[in-house]
């Protein structure tokens, strides 16, 4: 099983995520970087991705858009601006509802033992931005991601 933990970081402001997997990291990796795996898992509880597109290379462009439990519909997007396989990839991401607050998002994925660490900082453009994700539940929604990945790489095939 998968466990999260988070800490927000005032200045500059950032939240950062933890997750400690019991899963090895070429298997983490494809499940977090290949667009058919993330379509699996990267939404909330309850909600449904449509679509999702990633070019998982330097200046690639990724793209998802969900659907939430009542029908509506919203997109997220952004560039990869760095990729090491199986050990970090970086990219931005906006959010059609906010898309004045561009984020900065960095995953770093280390082997630990037969299991994967990986650390996603969220860097926000200001503390309005980070508050305003905090307050409509960001910590909480990747924890529905989360346990949605749990469960999809429990089921993935050693590679």
């Amino acid at each position: 099983m998968i466990s999260i933990s988070f800490e927000i970081i005032d200045e500059p402001p950032r939240l950062i995520s933890t997750e400690r997997m019991p899963y090895p990291i070429d298997k983490v990796w494809l499940a977090e970087t290949d667009a058919w795996y993330v379509q699996q898992w990267w939404a909330p509880t309850d909600y449904i991705n449509d679509a999702v597109e990633i070019a998982m290379e330097e200046g690639g462009y990724w793209r998802v858009i969900q659907r939430d439990p009542e029908g509506n519909q919203f997109s997220f997007y952004g560039r990869v601006d760095k990729v090491i396989p199986r050990e970090l990839f970086r990219m931005t991401l906006t959010s059609e509802i906010f898309p004045e607050d561009q984020i900065l998002v960095t995953q770093q994925f280390v082997a630990s033992g037969p299991g994967t660490i990986v650390a996603t900082t969220w860097e926000f453009p200001n503390a309005a931005a980070l508050n305003r994700y905090v307050a409509l539940g960001g910590p909480e929604r990747q924890k529905g991601a989360s346990a949605r990945l749990d469960a999809l790489l429990s089921q993935m095939l050693p590679k």
